[in-house]
Formats: C-alpha cells, sequence, structure tokens
C-alpha cells in the first residue's frame, strides 16, 4: 500500500526505503503558516548515518516531484517542506564518506535552481582537513563546478565558486595547461614530487583556502606554521624563488582565479616563513605584468605582509579603487514579495489585496490573493511560466 502524500512510489526493496517513510510522515504533517515553518529539532537528534541517508531521500524525492510537477496540484509544498529540511540536516557535523559527497554533489546539480549548494561543498571542505582528492571525487566537484548558477547572495555564490577553484587547483589528474594560468607551473613541479616530500607539500598547498579574508588569520597561520615546517623552510624558499621570479622579456602572464588564491596563500606562507629569500621572492610579484586584471588584486593585497599598503599599490596601479555596485534586479522583485509594506513600492490599502510596483520602464499591479500581475499602462496581464517560477514564490502566486 502506498501511503505517500505526494503518490511517490514505495518499495521495500529500495536501501532508502526506510528514510522515505519518515518523509511521508513529515510530508504528511499539516502546516498552517509554511512560510514561517520550522521543521522539529528532533530530527538533529537522527543517528548520523541515518542522517546521511535521510539527505539522499530528500534529493531523490525532490526530484522526483520536480519530474512530476505537472501532475501533482501541491508539489510545491512538499518542495518547500523537503528544503526546509533539507537546511535542518546540512547543519550538522556528519562523517561523509567520499561516496556520500559523490551523490550529493551529483545529485544537487540538476536541482541547483531550487535548493542551495552550499551543504555539499562545506562536507568536501570538512572532508579534504583529513583525505585527499581522489579522480572520482574530482568528476563529481568539476560536474558540480560546470553547472553551478547564481543564487542568493553573491557573497554566498562568490565564496562557494572560490573555493571549488582551489580545491579543483588540487586536481592531480586534470592535464595541465600553461595557458590558463602561471600557477600551472607550481602544480607541474607539485607533481613532479615524490614520497614524503609531496606528501608534505600536498598538505601545505591544500591548506590554501580559496574564501580566505582580505588579512592573514591567526588560525590560519597557527596551523600553517606546521605545514611548511614539515615540508622545510630551504625547501620552501627554493621553490618559491622559481614560481615567483618575474621574466622581464616574457609577454604579461595568464593568472586564473585558482591561481590568484594560490599565490595569495604561498605570500602568506613566505611571511610565516620568516626567511628574507621568501620574503624577496613575493615581492618579486610587484614586477609581473598579468593578463587577466581582476584577479590580481588578491594577490597584491597579501602583500601587506611586508609593508606594501594599498596606497603604494594604488600608486603603482596594481590595484583600483572599488566602485558600488547597484542592487540585483532579482533580490529587489523578492523583497517586493517577502515585505508587501516596504517603502519601495506603493501599497493601495493597507488592508486590502492591491500593491503597485514600478518596473523600470512601467508601473505593474499586484494582486495578493490570486497572484495576478497586471501593467499599468495597457492592463495587459502578465503571463507566467509557472514551471519556471521557485517554490518559494509559489506561496505567493498560487
Amino acid at each position: 500500500m502506498n501511503n505517500s502524500p505526494d503518490t511517490f512510489s514505495l518499495s521495500q526493496s529500495d536501501p532508502l526505503y526506510e528514510a522515505h517513510l519518515l518523509l511521508n510522515a513529515y510530508l504528511s504533517t499539516e502546516v498552517h503558516d509554511l512560510e514561517r515553518f520550522v521543521p522539529d529539532q528532533t530530527w538533529k537528534k537522527l543517528p548520523k548515518r541515518q542522517t546521511i541517508d535521510m539527505i539522499e531521500a530528500v534529493l531523490r524525492r525532490f526530484t522526483w516531484l520536480r519530474e512530476h510537477d505537472a501532475e501533482l496540484t501541491d508539489g510545491h509544498i512538499s518542495r518547500i517542506k523537503l528544503v526546509k529540511l533539507l537546511r535542518v540536516f546540512y547543519s550538522r557535523k556528519l562523517p561523509c564518506t567520499e561516496r556520500d559527497l559523490r551523490m550529493m554533489l551529483d545529485l544537487t546539480v540538476p536541482l541547483f535552481d531550487s535548493i542551495a549548494p552550499d551543504g555539499p561543498v562545506d562536507y568536501v571542505m570538512e572532508y579534504l582537513k583529513d583525505n585527499d582528492l581522489t579522480p572520482e571525487l574530482c568528476n563529481s566537484l568539476h560536474y558540480f563546478q560546470e553547472n553551478l548558477i547564481e543564487q542568493g547572495s553573491v557573497a554566498s555564490m562568490q565564496s562557494l565558486r572560490q573555493r571549488l577553484h582551489t580545491t579543483l587547483w588540487m586536481d592531480e589528474w586534470e592535464p595541465l595547461d600553461p595557458k590558463r594560468c602561471w600557477s600551472e607551473s607550481i602544480r607541474k613541479d607539485f607533481r613532479a614530487m615524490t614520497g614524503d616530500r609531496r606528501e608534505h607539500w600536498r598538505r601545505l598547498l591544500k591548506h590554501i583556502r580559496g574564501n580566505a579574508p582580505t588579512n592573514m588569520p591567526d588560525g590560519w597561520a597557527r596551523e600553517a606554521e606546521k605545514f611548511l615546517a614539515a615540508v622545510g623552510v630551504d625547501d620552501f624558499c627554493e621553490q618559491l624563488s622559481g614560481w615567483f621570479t618575474p621574466a622581464e622579456a616574457n609577454p604579461p602572464l595568464p593568472l586564473s582565479v585558482a591561481g590568484s588564491h594560490i599565490l595569495k596563500g604561498l605570500v602568506w606562507y613566505a611571511a610565516i616563513s620568516r626567511d628574507e629569500r621568501a620574503k624577496q621572492s613575493a615581492l618579486g610579484l610587484l614586477d609581473v605584468k598579468w593578463k587577466q586584471k581582476r584577479n590580481v588584486p588578491k594577490v597584491m593585497v597579501a602583500l601587506e605582509v611586508f609593508g606594501i599598503s594599498k596606497d603604494d599599490l594604488l600608486a603603482r596601479d596594481l590595484i583600483k579603487e572599488p566602485t558600488a555596485q547597484p542592487p540585483r534586479m532579482l533580490e529587489r522583485v523578492l523583497d517586493i514579495f517577502r515585505q508587501p509594506n516596504a517603502t519601495s513600492h506603493i501599497v493601495a490599502d493597507a488592508e486590502g489585496d492591491l500593491i503597485v510596483v514600478q518596473g523600470q520602464q512601467h508601473f505593474y499591479r499586484l494582486f495578493r490573493s490570486t497572484g495576478r500581475i497586471e501593467r499599468v499602462t495597457d492592463n495587459a496581464v502578465l503571463e507566467l511560466d509557472w514551471a519556471s517560477i521557485p517554490d518559494s514564490m509559489r506561496l505567493y502566486l498560487h
């Protein structure tokens, strides 16, 4: 007998059968205010291995609900509840295996327009503290990165992309391409290392973070000292000299996003070494000419650890003063739905149904009760592509 509230078909032979039964009970629970609904905190008390199974069940159920959306009247309600439950699970520290990580990454990719992508990446970062990448995990990470779409805040997406760039820079099976980035020479030399030396350098390079702040964190520096000691200051300085010494006769050098983070991290290691040889190699970056100017500032600003100020960099035309960015249009539209009484638009009647919104070229009427949207100038009704509307907005439009 199928007791699924969404007609999802269950099979006792499914390894996730018990997890789907729990989801059935959760989805069957009546919720009066879905927007403010928070799953019961008892979900955080499940055994950790069971929680990982629940994550897989949620992702697979969500995919099924998407595939059968046209057949379901309230599929979006189930999906919203699943997203809220997934957030609870992702807040837990879990003992993920490589198989678990690949499962989360691969199942999340088709759901990028509905589910925040941070959870799987957070678990990968935690896993890599004690484990190394494999060809299979790299494949899943590349697939994840290549299909990633913009959602959520600009800052969170930037942090996510930076972490992926830096992690995949450590992919030891990816073909090297000197035209891609100057740092390909670092990857080449690292791959030529053997034995304990290669392992020590792997740990040193893996410690470099893609989403590191502008200034070197104390906690990062304490850990970095251990990795630098294992490599040895002499070996570090010798390698750095070969990597950082600019060739003045060369044309501008390519610098990828990942490469810029690696170079920034190596500058910090140079400061931690307290060795004059490393300092001089790092300062040599001031004379390198780059192709991708947008990736240069983070490397240049890192030279502050050697007394190079922002004013010095501005005077050398190595960085530019940042310019203010206008608010994203999508965020503005969503704010209208979330805050119907905000000052950014007109509420015709505080107790009524009508909201008037000013767009870039026209005014629009939004009716709360029906979700109907009309253009004021000609009363034209805007037809919405229901399949493409995020579940969170369907609550206002359904």
